[in-house]
């Protein structure tokens, strides 16, 4: 029994060494194709919604496409269409557009 346990433990070093590097691998797998473009997304969607003004076109996250008519600190008042204003969270809007002359979005 003894040389049973000693023998496992002769040859784990390598198999230790391995899984170390296969974790340091993983984690670093895990970093660069989801935490890092994550934080990405997120600092342009926090740069898009700082730079939003008047006028602006929208696509709200339920797909709403409305007009900015105000912006206030965490909220920002959207027109769906003439007349009918909305109150929005600002996290809720997805993106913003710039409708080319023929009314298409581009």
């Amino acid at each position: 029994m003894l040389n049973l346990l000693t023998a496992q433990q002769a040859g784990g070093g390598f198999d230790l060494l391995s899984m170390a590097f296969f974790v340091v691998v993983m984690v670093a797998a895990f970093y660069f194709f989801i935490i890092l473009p994550q934080q990405r997304e997120e600092k342009r969607r926090k740069q898009l919604i700082d730079n939003l003004k008047k006028g602006d076109k929208v696509i709200t996250e339920s797909g709403i496409v409305a007009t900015v008519v105000d912006k206030k600190e965490e909220t920002v008042v959207l027109e769906i269409s003439p007349g009918v204003r909305t109150l929005f969270m600002k996290w809720a809007i997805r993106e913003a557009f710039k409708e080319k002359e023929d009314g298409k979005k581009g």
